[in-house]
């Protein structure tokens, strides 16, 4: 198929930012003061707000008059911004063969790759842009079905799954990030340990308020820091997010709001040690998430934690004894 996956899941990804209201829109650039006008570059006849961009802007209001049934166009652009993804997400209009949530996520990915291209010079000839957002849709559609009907096997089975050691000559640090809200208030924790499990340091960071990728990127942020302080060179990074893994792993583009921070983690990353990024399953990351929970009893900012706190020295014991959890998985 000519629809990478990565771009299938940049869309995803691009789905969580609209829903969360952090696209980096000139809205959001003016209440950030990074910009000294909200009005929209392209039609300069509005705020430039994430609905504006995406539905009403002259830009896009054409592409969805032209998809939308008329009958059911008063009530999809009078619709507030969440109630209008979610909505469209969930609903199926009569659009031909095209399964409509797919279309309509489609449409609203490339609007917005569209709106970066006009702002930094970036546009690309598309002539029929109806046309091809609807051949997307249909592509990404028979991507599915073809991978639906040749999956065998879908099942479940459960597994025992334990912290692992390094192995020799190596350590792991594993970090974990919370938010009650997301936003809400969050923390990011990490532990470091040797191949028997033996605690070499951690710490804990109240952040206050934020996002739980935030949350996530602040703690391999800081676990990064304090591996590379503490002079190690051969370094395991532990991760249950997968999301994060993924921007560790594949990075992300520069307008994507989280680009700073995953810069940030990309600089250590590429100093002159070994890392591996692992994307781990949260039973066998109990302590650091044991530790950003006990963060939230801490005032505001980092703690460096050179004794493992009590309230986590059970799940401590537990990973040098190799105690498992079970959890079922995909086979």
């Amino acid at each position: 198929m000519r629809y990478k996956l990565q771009e299938i899941l940049t869309n995803v990804e691009n789905l969580w930012l609209v829903g969360n209201q952090v696209i980096l829109t000139n809205v959001e650039r003016a209440r950030r003061h990074m910009g000294n006008s909200e009005i929209c570059s392209v039609c300069s006849g509005a705020p430039e707000s994430i609905l504006h961009v995406l539905r009403d802007c002259p830009a896009m209001a054409g592409l969805w008059q032209r998809l939308v049934p008329r009958r059911e166009r008063q009530q999809f652009f009078a619709k507030s911004l969440l109630e209008w993804v979610y909505s469209n997400l969930i609903t199926t209009p009569e659009q031909g063969n095209e399964g409509w949530p797919t279309l309509f996520a489609m449409a609203i990915w490339w609007a917005w790759k569209w709106r970066c291209g006009d702002v930094f010079g970036e546009r690309g000839l598309c002539r029929d842009r109806t046309r091809f957002v609807k051949n997307l849709a249909a592509e990404v559609t028979k991507a599915h079905l073809l991978l639906k009907a040749g999956s065998q096997v879908t099942d479940r089975v459960e597994e025992q799954i334990a912290w692992k050691n390094p192995g020799e000559s190596w350590v792991t640090i594993n970090t974990d990030g919370a938010s009650h809200g997301n936003p809400g208030p969050a923390t990011a924790a990490g532990a470091l340990r040797e191949g028997n499990g033996t605690w070499l340091g951690g710490f804990a960071l109240n952040i206050g308020i934020c996002t739980a990728p935030v949350a996530e990127l602040w703690g391999v942020y800081y676990g990064l820091v304090i591996a590379w302080e503490g002079g190690f060179r051969r370094v395991i990074l532990e991760v249950d997010s997968a999301l994060v893994v993924g921007f560790l792993q594949s990075g992300v583009e520069d307008t994507h709001p989280l680009a700073f921070l995953v810069r940030l983690c990309h600089g250590f990353i590429s100093r002159d040690w070994l890392v591996r990024v692992t994307h781990v399953y949260r039973e066998a990351n109990r302590l650091a998430d044991g530790l950003a929970k006990y963060a939230f009893s801490l005032p505001l900012g980092f703690q460096h934690l050179d004794v493992c706190p009590e309230d986590v020295a059970p799940v401590l014991l537990d990973d040098v004894n190799g105690v498992t959890r079970p959890r079922l998985v995909r086979v």
